[in-house]
């Protein structure tokens, strides 16, 4: 075990390892001296001694630089990150698909995932899927907007006791509901424009 007072000669370290001070940090010493030649050297505080030329050369460091490996290439980080991109997608597009649920199905996971704008109610009646919005005026309730569902997965939209034209919201939904996004942005609309209506 070396002791505090132990040696290691500089042979085993690379250049790298250490710095050089070309000036003395003596002010009065440094107006006396006319040459740049090297006063000091010393040990960067992270220096292993890793040189050691009668030793086997794999316990020796070499000085050459670490070689890239593949994985480690801006390509193949690049396909990788598209490779996992792609799998979220995959993921969510199956994930948001609800083609094969039943009207039941559909209002247990909007009512657990509280999917969509705040201020609906969800119900079935009859088999179909209700989610509407209640303005209550004078102790009176009133459904001002309403988003049916049918078993068939086809979608009525009510405005003010109107059927909403399909033509209207054709740009989220076009026939049948497929995907759970479909939903969740028709309630968006339909909520927005009874604030719009309300101003």
């Amino acid at each position: 075990m070396p002791s505090k007072h132990s040696k290691l000669c500089s042979l085993h370290f690379k250049p790298s390892d250490f710095v050089e001070t070309h000036q003395d940090s003596n002010k009065s010493r440094q107006r006396t001296r006319d040459d740049e030649k090297l006063q000091r050297r010393h040990l960067k505080t992270d220096a292993v001694p890793s040189v050691f030329p009668s030793a086997p050369d794999y316990l020796s460091a070499s000085s050459s630089a670490p070689g890239t490996t593949v994985m480690a290439t801006s390509g193949s980080r690049q396909q990788r990150e598209a490779e996992r991109a792609e799998e979220l997608e995959k993921a969510m597009v199956e994930e948001d698909d609800v083609s094969d649920l039943t009207t039941e199905e559909l209002a247990s996971r909007i009512r657990q995932e509280e999917l969509g704008p705040q201020g609906f109610t969800v119900s079935i009646v009859d088999d179909m899927l209700l989610i509407y919005l209640i303005c209550i005026v004078d102790n009176i309730p009133t459904i001002t907007a309403s988003i049916c569902v049918k078993s068939d997965h086809s979608v009525i939209v009510t405005m003010d006791r109107k059927v909403v034209p399909a033509s209207q919201y054709k740009d989220i939904i076009q026939g049948q509901l497929k995907l759970m996004s479909q939903l969740t942005n028709l309630m968006a609309r339909v909520k927005a424009c009874m604030v719009f209506l309300a101003i």
